[in-house]
């Protein structure tokens, strides 16, 4: 810009934003972030999953929310995941959006949230269609916004079948919600496949599909059978999948899972053996369990991977996997011999448990343990 007294920054890659900074002694920044999709649902081949903003992983500082919800934006994620049952998580994303709204206003982004549970058992699922519309109204409360992109009905396998497709039940108060413009697409998210399906194929067959499903730890290092179902649930009308914790749930980080993981303990005593493994060549696990996750997101058709984040450190790490994979992918970079050695040994010391699913609900969440 001549003659104005700013230097013009690059372009960062998959935002279309303009930085400006000037040289004189007081400085402005600009951004004029790149709106997202209106008409179609375009998420981010990552999705922040704000899930991890609810402390059940970790303490979380207070100036991590805003720092990685600016650099994931900054970064081009464009899609934040919660759900009143993280805790906090709505509040904290919705505060933490609202700090940096001048710089990303909210049509740069996509939210994306769910319904129907509020606690750790079943007793604590509401599907009802009045309880979902409530639900609706109080995350856009949370999250500071007057529609939301997404809502999924949560863990659709703790409840009846007819709490989720029942003329009553939350499917069609969602549907309600979206004829009427307060959200934009509608879907389903939990742990077991096959129960995901059948309430896809069920929705196609009434003319009303699902637009959206999400499905959790079934595309990682120990489990891959969504990429069994993606095309199944693509035949079912539903036109957007997301694959959610790449890391399976923090099984595999150095720390190791939280205490109420799922895994049983010779699945848990194996996954540590991997992060050792990889430690001692130089490696870190949850850099490998990202980067294999990311790698089969073109191969399958999988739309996004949500991935938890916390921390602007996160962010950056998640990026710089995601693009490792695109170098890969399109040949200007290859696998090292070293990781690609790891890796042949991380599934050897996992193919005990390839493809294992546990209880979902758990034992302990059906107050059996």
């Amino acid at each position: 810009m001549p003659g104005s007294g700013l230097q013009r920054f690059p372009r960062r890659y998959f935002c279309n934003s303009l930085v400006f900074v000037s040289r004189s002694f007081f400085f402005i920044t600009i951004i004029m972030a790149k709106p997202v999709c209106q008409t179609e649902y375009k998420p981010s081949e990552i999705s922040f999953g704000a899930g991890a903003l609810s402390g059940a992983y970790d303490a979380i500082a207070d100036h991590w929310p805003v720092e990685a919800c600016r650099e994931a934006l900054g970064s081009g994620i464009n899609t934040f995941d919660t759900s009143p049952y993280y805790g906090r998580s709505e509040f904290i994303l919705g505060d933490a959006l609202a700090q940096i709204a001048q710089e990303f206003p909210r049509s740069t982004y996509y939210l994306q949230t769910k319904i129907g549970r509020y606690g750790y058992m079943p007793k604590d699922f509401d599907y009802s269609a009045a309880r979902t519309k409530e639900s609706v109204a109080e995350s856009m409360r949370r999250l500071k916004t007057d529609y939301l992109d997404t809502v999924l009905c949560h863990d659709v396998e703790f409840v009846d079948f007819e709490d989720v497709v029942g003329a009553n039940g939350a499917l069609s108060a969602l549907f309600e919600l979206k004829a009427q413009g307060t959200i934009k697409y509608v879907g389903c998210s939990g742990y077991p496949l096959p129960v995901l399906l059948k309430i896809a194929e069920h929705q196609a067959q009434k003319g009303q599909p699902l637009d959206v499903v999400l499905s959790y730890s079934h595309y990682n290092l120990q489990n891959t059978k969504l990429a069994e179902y993606a095309e199944k649930f693509r035949a079912a009308g539903v036109r957007t999948v997301f694959s959610a914790s790449p890391l399976n749930m923090a099984l595999f980080r150095d720390a190791g899972p939280p205490e109420w993981h799922p895994a049983h303990a010779e699945l848990r005593a194996a996954a540590k053996q991997c992060s050792e493994l990889a430690a001692a060549n130089g490696l870190n696990i949850s850099s490998l369990a990202s980067l294999f996750a990311f790698s089969g997101r073109a191969t399958f058709n999988l739309d996004s991977t949500v991935i938890g984040l916390e921390r602007k450190e996160e962010v950056q790490k998640a990026v710089a996997a995601w693009k490792t994979v695109k170098a890969r992918e399109d040949g200007t970079e290859t696998i090292p011999a070293n990781e690609a050695k790891v890796l042949e040994q991380i599934h050897t010391i996992l193919a005990p448990y390839k493809d294992y699913s546990w209880q979902s609900p758990s034992p302990k969440e059906l107050g059996q343990a």
